[in-house]
């Protein structure tokens, strides 16, 4: 399972080049991360480029379609709304679809399953919906699944093994970690999650604190804080072998000396 890391932009360069696959988030403007992975992929690697929705509801259509056209993502996140009921995402991502599909054909179309909270009948409803059209071949795990629709810690390894088993041709990325927690990594990969992104290794070392409570002398609140990513990065020792650490700690390989 390929890990996305997400960190502020000065940390880009030192951190993110560790993986070769990247969530991008398209409400972000600042000219150095747009360039850094402009360059990302022009290199080679694998864009997936988020559509803002979680950090930032109701970005218009052109200017996501204008995000498209800057970055050449092979995948793209079709718009949702999280936690609002099913058909908004559905009806969106159609629409977005009928609109765009044409123009890029090189890019792979992702959905995202939603529903409102406690509500995992709408979204199952959601998921048959999104399998029957062949121009979606990616679909997306919100955080939610674990938290906020079901109140079960390995919903999403539970859906994952569904769809696995349901449609094993689609390609599955999880958004977010639950509560940065890395114990549902493993689960994930064994049950076929292609990829997963997260701020929580980078933003977490940024202030020097363990992702895993293990080595963690003061851990981390749940519900952290978000990332800024205009943050400045002080370089020194302490702070960058935390960040090491955590991301070895999701799974990132971390070239020795």
């Amino acid at each position: 399972m390929e890990f996305c890391i997400i960190g502020p932009t000065a940390g880009l360069e030192r951190y993110a080049t560790l993986s070769k696959t990247h969530l991008v988030l398209a409400h972000i403007k600042d000219g150095a991360y747009v360039e850094f992975y402009r360059k990302r992929r022009t290199d080679g690697d694998w864009i997936i480029l988020d559509n803002g929705a979680y950090e930032s509801a109701g970005i218009p259509d052109v200017y996501l379609v204008e995000a498209i056209r800057i970055y050449d993502p092979q995948v793209f996140v079709l718009p949702d709304y999280p936690l609002e009921p099913w058909k908004k995402s559905w009806h969106a991502a159609i629409h977005f679809l009928d609109a765009w599909s044409d123009q890029f054909p090189t890019v792979q179309w992702l959905y995202i399953p939603q529903s409102e909270e406690g509500d995992l009948h709408g979204f199952m409803e959601s998921y048959s919906e999104a399998i029957d059209d062949p121009r979606i071949t990616w679909l997306g795990i919100p955080r939610a699944l674990a938290y906020a629709i079901t109140d079960n810690p390995l919903a999403r390894v539970d859906f994952a093994r569904m769809v696995r088993k349901d449609r094993p041709s689609l390609k599955l990325h999880c958004f977010g970690m639950v509560n940065g927690d890395v114990h549902e990594l493993p689960y994930l990969a064994q049950a076929g999650v292609t990829s997963i992104d997260s701020s929580a290794p980078i933003w977490r070392g940024w202030h020097r604190n363990y992702i895993d409570k293990q080595h963690s002398r003061i851990w981390w609140d749940e519900n952290g804080t978000p990332v800024n990513f205009s943050s400045p990065f002080v370089d020194e020792p302490m702070r960058d072998d935390v960040i090491k650490h955590n991301l070895e700690a999701c799974g990132v390989r971390i070239p020795t000396r």
